[in-house]
């Protein structure tokens, strides 16, 4: 009789008839009595539930499982605040993790190991423990500490702000390998060489193009008409130049682009930072190119990035000194 209960029990005969089992009870009461046996009302039942349970127990085990799954990234720390009494709530930029928002526990303890490793603009490999709402930080490594955007508040601003863009272009498990490793080499090319004009417009675009955002800038963005060396306005609004003939046939903000601010946007468009960093370009252009870029991206983004506020104001410091 037990065996025939293991055995519907174990799952193997899921698809046995059940009403049966009182006829099983039966056949093998008759060693032990010559009455007529009845099983009790909860024996059924009670098979039923073993067979449909039984197959699904390494499911529920691994889902009832509390162990943590650790797993380790590269990462840069694009967003850091302070947590609880000694915390550090850290948000990381990985290449094929997206976001990832994490707690560092102690970090901001005198002798703490990891606390130095989980600033802002800090490129580590971290080994990280899964939790159910946060993830915490178990392990961090240095790769490059990038202390030359700490020198001063025109490359810590700069850095601060390709961080934050590279942050609006991610989500949370969103893999993105380009973007993460164009925000670490901008990031090292601003570590370690003299702040440029064009350092952060460059950037910008190069973001706009491996996220699908390029601008038209190479042909009117409404008819597609081949564009006249002359000068052009640009659309925010319509993604692009917009040619002289088009420029009515919408009542959207136009901003005035140069034929050098056109030339200067298709060049830096295309071309690698070593091509870039000769330049010299003049006021005008710059002016027309920031603001064409910034309204882009406002337009894109459907918000402004806050940190553009402190570079702008420390840029306009730097050059009034």
């Amino acid at each position: 009789m037990w065996d025939d209960f293991a055995l519907l029990a174990g799952g193997q005969r899921c698809s046995t008839d059940f009403t049966n089992t009182n006829q099983v009870l039966h056949r093998d009461s008759a060693r032990f009595s010559t009455g007529p046996f009845v099983a009790p009302r909860w024996v059924l039942p009670t098979v039923k539930l073993l067979a449909l349970i039984s197959p699904i127990q390494p499911v529920i085990a691994s889902m009832v499982s509390s162990r943590p799954r650790t797993y380790s990234v590269e990462a840069v720390v694009v967003r850091a605040s302070d947590f609880a009494e000694a915390d550090r709530l850290i948000t990381l930029l990985t290449p094929f993790r997206g976001l990832v928002r994490a707690v560092a526990r102690g970090a901001r303890k005198p002798k703490s190991r990891i606390g130095g490793n989980v600033d802002l603009l800090r490129h580590i490999n971290v080994s990280l423990n899964e939790g159910r709402s946060l993830q915490s930080v178990s392990q961090v490594q240095s790769v490059s500490s990038l202390r030359g955007l700490h020198s001063g508040l025109e490359k810590m601003s700069t850095g601060l702000y390709m961080a934050e863009l590279a942050e609006r272009f991610s989500v949370e498990g969103g893999s993105n390998p380009p973007l993460f490793n164009h925000l670490v080499r901008m990031l090292q090319v601003l570590d370690a060489e003299p702040m440029h004009p064009l350092m952060s417009r460059w950037f910008e675009i190069q973001v706009l193009r491996l996220n699908g955002f390029t601008p038209t800038i190479t042909q009117c963005v409404d008819c597609g008409a081949e564009l006249k060396p002359q000068g052009h306005v640009f659309s925010p609004e319509r993604g692009g130049i917009v040619c002289p003939e088009c420029r009515a046939a919408e009542s959207d903000v136009l901003l005035p682009a140069s034929l050098n601010t056109v030339k200067l946007l298709r060049h830096i468009a295309r071309a690698q930072w070593e091509a870039v960093r000769p330049l010299h370009t003049g006021e005008d252009e710059l002016r027309q190119i920031g603001r064409i870029l910034k309204e882009h991206l406002h337009f894109v983004l459907d918000r402004n990035v806050r940190s553009t506020a402190f570079m702008d104001e420390v840029t306009r410091w730097r050059s009034n000194t």
